[in-house]
């Protein structure tokens, strides 16, 4: 396969994924808002469904997990981050002081249907801001591979 065609792939699992924990977030932090009654006056056509709760947290929890266990190196591949930019997403992540607890707690909290709050939502931006970088940083890569 031309390295092209790699980059290619791997830019698509990394779309696809972020596209996914990001919609994700956005239902999360929508329920956030909703149980503020400052914001649900605020914005009184917001809505989360049961369903939209659901499909977030059926993304949300794997790829949770799998971010711990690539930080505990439990884990070679991952089914959501490229291999090419594996270990520079590691690498990233592990710079933030007490992100395996951080992510541990929110997915207890996650499974076991407990409210998140603002620490948690900030966590999940960190995370993302992350997973946009690499997003970014392989476009990068793909784009001057094409010449």
């Amino acid at each position: 396969m031309s390295e092209i065609s790699v980059l290619s792939n791997q830019y698509d699992k990394l779309v696809v994924t972020s596209d996914k924990i990001n919609d994700s977030v956005i239902i999360l932090k929508k329920i956030s808002l909703l149980k503020d009654k400052q914001h649900g006056t605020k914005y009184p056509k917001l809505t989360v469904s049961k369903e939209e709760l659901f499909g977030a947290k059926e993304n949300l929890l794997p790829f949770l997990e799998s971010i711990n266990n690539i930080l505990e190196d439990t884990d070679n591949g991952s089914e959501f981050i490229p291999d090419l930019i594996l270990e520079d997403y590691k690498q990233r992540l592990s710079t933030f002081p007490f992100i395996e607890e951080e992510i541990a707690n929110l997915t207890k909290k996650l499974n076991q249907d407990v409210a998140i709050g603002i620490e948690d939502i900030k966590i999940l931006d960190e995370i993302l801001k992350v997973l946009d970088t690499e997003r970014s940083t392989l476009f990068r890569k793909l784009r001057t591979a094409r010449g």
